[in-house]
Parts: C-alpha cells; sequence; structure tokens
C-alpha cells in the first residue's frame, strides 16, 4: 500500500509540478505568495504560475523545467491521450495509466511509448528507492498532490542515498 502511495506522489514528479514545487527556494515562493494553498489538484502549482514574475530565479528555472517537460510529454503523447483517453481528467496520473494499458501493442506512437516508459521507470525507480524513507520520514503524510515526493525532498539531509538519487532534479 505504502508503495502505491510513494509512486501517486511520485507522478507529479516526473512529468508535473511536484519537481519545481520540490526545491526549497520553491517552497518559500510558496509560502510567501500561496499561503494557505495545500498541494493537490494543481492548485499550488496554478498560483506560482499566476506569481510568476515575483518567484525567485531558482524556482522560475524549476518552473520552467516542468514545463519543458510536461511540454516534451504533450507533444510526444497528446494525439494518443486524445485517441485512447479523450474523457480522462488529468490528475492523480490516471493519463499515464491509461497510456500505460497500450504500451508493448503497437498502438502508441514510437515517441509517445517511449515517453511513458520513461515516466513508468522513473516511477518504480522512485517508489522502488522511496518506499522505506517515505515509511520512516513521512508516515503521517496524506498521499496526493505530491506531498510524499514534497516530504521527503524537504528532508533531503535524511534520505537514505538511493532515495535522494531518486528525488534529485
Amino acid at each position: 500500500m505504502r508503495t502505491q502511495l510513494v509512486r501517486l506522489a511520485a507522478l507529479v514528479a516526473v512529468v508535473g509540478g511536484g519537481r519545481a514545487l520540490a526545491d526549497a527556494p520553491c517552497l518559500a515562493d510558496a509560502d510567501r505568495l500561496c499561503p494557505g494553498i495545500p498541494a493537490g489538484d494543481g492548485r499550488l502549482w496554478a498560483c506560482l504560475l499566476r506569481n510568476e514574475f515575483q518567484l525567485s530565479s531558482s524556482c522560475q528555472q524549476n518552473v520552467r523545467e516542468v514545463q519543458r517537460r510536461a511540454a516534451e510529454f504533450n507533444a510526444d503523447c497528446a494525439p494518443d491521450v486524445y485517441r485512447f483517453c479523450p474523457r480522462m481528467p488529468p490528475g492523480a496520473g490516471r493519463i499515464l495509466d491509461c497510456l500505460r494499458v497500450h504500451v508493448g501493442r503497437r498502438e502508441l506512437a514510437t515517441n509517445c511509448e517511449d515517453a511513458v516508459v520513461t515516466a513508468l521507470e522513473r516511477l518504480q525507480d522512485f517508489a522502488d528507492s522511496c518506499a522505506e524513507d517515505a515509511a520512516r520520514l513521512c508516515a503521517g503524510v496524506p498521499a496526493g498532490g505530491g506531498r510524499l515526493f514534497l516530504c521527503l525532498r524537504s528532508q533531503s539531509e535524511r534520505l537514505s542515498s538511493r532515495c535522494r538519487r531518486a528525488v534529485s532534479p
């Protein structure tokens, strides 16, 4: 069960806003610019984007990197998402799970299949590398919205070396 929660937390890190939010500059910016907005359902990410010009330069760099990754994934997979997952609401890994079903069947475009396989491998690596750390350091943190990922990233000095590598930018 905990491994599944860690995998869900990592989805945001793979192609979404979690990695940008997980670094100290973005956490500080989120506290300053978006007080009281919880991580989850993209609300905190949207708040940071609304305040883009007030973000620290290091947080702006993280946001740009996340946007680049998301644009690449979108460019690779948008036609396949439209074809196979047209009514699937984004978030919580639902689109990736929908596309996963088509991996290995020669149904996805090659570049989309590669992107999905890479995302799934990163998720598995994160789950394998960080399940014990999450149980030890983030036991009371509810799953969803990248909260476990953020919890782990905020305690990078206490992470196992394997998990530290998995959550590093």
